[in-house]
């Protein structure tokens, strides 16, 4: 590019790199070489951060503005209409900051005139401010002299009113800064649906009711407890005692959102109070005894329940009385605990002995015509009937807890707490030497059957990831651990009859750990066998169930394998059923229930993770 002056000659400084800034407020100008811009791309615009900066005099943005070309053209952003998620990251804001700022330009006058449009109606009615704004005006210099023709029905003149457009973040801003007040101006907004809507500070005002019942929690507590401390003393549950005293019902007002624009201390003060009446049905005393600490009393009264349980279910069965709900549990303290609780008996005067036989009579948990003692000379009880009740009830809890050690594979019970299946594996080898037919199923995929209706909403059971749904609940974790490889193991089995290249390097997950040196496996693949060497192996997920099977539940690692390779028939589920019974024990390959062949065939029960079938 070459330049003269008077017919000279100029030669630019070498800082420039052949490009001329000129600084103008109204129209900056950049003389460059049109090489940099045929065509031009980010580093020619990186090339002309210094020179852009200079000409809207704003020098301490060139290193920003270099800087970001260079990220946008590392994120292939399109360089004649980049996104406004690519710019702002590039800038270091949010896509917010970079949408606010946008409007706030200069050369913006169509987004100062969207803000400034529903003052204007506020101010001179919507029919005369449209018929202003209509045409729009073409720059700020038109806008100014809109504002002045009218200066006389604005709160401020032309130019204060201009600078506050283009500085204020937003409509809601603006009229702050003009004085016009919240619940009016909403109002104006309203009418102007659905081309603006009303701001709310709903989270605002809830926030303000969350911090001050915070602050104020103990004192409100303690009036709560006041109020119902005559009913406590005549041992009358309190309904609903958990909820009141949790404060979570002290909201905001819907109103406040878009009426009230910062709420004071005061009418904090006056809802709460208002609340509170409603609550109750009366104020709630202002003063009253000196109650104990909640915090202290709960944590005592609670350690007593918690200590006296199960005794008080042992003098219940040495007394030859069943043993209501709260008392039935093999360790009776956590329901005891959430009966008195629940009932708000814990939060008002320490209890003691004597107390808690009252209060469970009262609750329903006492047995009819038993004295309300814990003393077992009360019930003509003696030290060796607790002692015989005593260990009765410990030698059911042993018991219990065995169940919870061992599955019954074949009519042999096997201990599996403690992860060893050696054992079990020995088990399992037998069955095959003797019954090489014992693990049956067909190679081909099962036919599914189409799905029946949903189930009505709630009615499907609590979730498991990994397994199946229905038929295993209430297992304990060892013996879900020692189904899932049983079934892992007869899978194995399964997979060496009908696909020849399997080998013990196609089993993948940790359960491989308990037949075979090596690799320890990973549960985290989403498939537990990997069939063939090539480039596209076969996927095989085992869910093993002691039942019939008809449901199963995918982990998330299973559910993005599933997806994954849903385009093709590559992953599938062998379905385990029966699996600790080898007479009835059957293998059946079920289709991706994301892929082409499963897709409809399955219904989701309470989410993505579960699923049923018919075959």
């Amino acid at each position: 590019m070459t330049l003269a002056f008077d017919g000279h000659p100029i030669e630019l400084p070498r800082r420039l790199a052949g490009v001329l800034p000129l600084a103008d407020r109204r129209r900056p100008l950049i003389l460059a070489p049109a090489a940099l811009a045929d065509p031009l791309e980010w580093d020619g615009v990186g090339a002309l951060a210094d020179a852009a900066a200079h000409a809207v005099r704003r020098q301490p943005f060139a290193v920003r503005l270099r800087l970001a070309a260079h990220e946008l053209r590392a994120a292939h952003a399109d360089l004649a209409a980049p996104d406004d998620h690519a710019l702002a990251a590039a800038l270091h804001l949010t896509t917010a900051q970079l949408q606010e700022t946008r409007q706030r330009l200069d050369g913006s006058v169509a987004g100062l005139l969207e803000r400034c449009l529903p003052v204007l109606v506020h101010l001179l009615g919507e029919q005369r401010a449209r018929g202003l704004t209509d045409p729009p005006p073409a720059d700020l210099r038109d806008l100014r002299a809109l504002f002045a023709a009218h200066e006389d029905e604005l709160p401020v003149d032309a130019d204060k009113l201009l600078a506050a457009v283009r500085t204020a973040r937003g409509v809601d801003e603006l009229r702050a800064a003009l004085g016009i007040g919240f619940a009016e101006f909403n109002r104006t907004l309203a009418a102007l649906a659905p081309q603006y809507r009303p701001t709310s500070r709903a989270e605002e005002h809830e926030e303000a009711v969350r911090s001050h019942v915070d602050l104020h929690r103990t004192g409100l507590v303690d009036r709560l407890r006041r109020a119902h401390l005559a009913a406590f003393d005549r041992r009358e549950p309190i309904p609903g005692w958990a909820d009141l005293r949790s404060l979570a019902w002290l909201t905001a007002p819907e109103e406040w959102a878009l009426t009230v624009d910062q709420v004071d201390a005061a009418a904090l003060r006056a809802h709460v109070e208002a609340e509170l009446t409603a609550r109750l049905g009366r104020p709630a005393p202002g003063s009253g005894e000196r109650l104990p600490a909640l915090e202290a009393l709960r944590t005592r009264n609670g350690a007593l329940a918690r200590r006296l349980a199960a005794p008080i279910a042992t003098l219940l069965k040495a007394a030859g009385k069943p043993l209501p709900p709260a008392l039935a549990a093999a360790d009776p303290a956590a329901d005891v605990l959430a009966l008195l609780d629940g009932a708000g008996a814990l939060d008002f005067r320490q209890l003691d002995e004597t107390d808690l036989a009252p209060w469970l009579a009262v609750l329903g948990h006492w047995p009819a015509g038993m004295p309300e003692s814990l003393d077992p000379a009360d019930h003509g009880l003696t030290q060796e009937d607790l002692d015989r009740a005593r260990d009765s009830a410990a030698q059911a809890r042993a018991e219990r807890v065995r169940r919870q050690r061992v599955i019954t594979f074949a009519g042999t019970e096997f201990d599996v707490a403690a992860g060893d299946f050696t054992e079990l594996v020995e088990a399992l080898e037998r069955m095959v030497a003797q019954d090489p037919g014992s693990v049956r199923g067909r190679r081909s995929f099962a036919v599914l059957q189409e799905p029946r209706a949903p189930r009505r909403r709630g009615a499907a059971g609590p979730a498991r990831p990994g397994g199946f749904a229905a038929a295993d609940r209430g297992l304990s974790a060892a013996q879900r651990e020692a189904i899932g490889f049983v079934g892992e193991w007869i899978a194995y089995r399964w997979l060496r009859e009908n696909h020849p290249t399997t080998t013990e390097d196609s089993w993948m997950s940790a359960n491989r750990r308990n037949v075979f040196p090596g690799a320890p496996g990973d549960d985290t693949l989403g498939y537990d066998f990997s069939v063939g060497t090539g480039r596209h192996p076969l996927l095989f997920e085992v869910k093993a169930t002691q039942g019939d099977g008809g449901d199963f539940e995918l982990g998330p690692s299973e559910v993005k394998a599933a997806q994954r390779y849903c385009g093709s028939d590559r992953w599938r589920i062998l379905a385990v059923t029966n699996v600790l019974d080898p007479a009835a024990l059957r293998v059946d390959v079920l289709p991706n229930p994301y892929g082409p062949r499963g897709r409809g065939r399955y219904r989701e029960e309470g989410g993505a993770l579960r699923f049923s079938y018919r075959t």
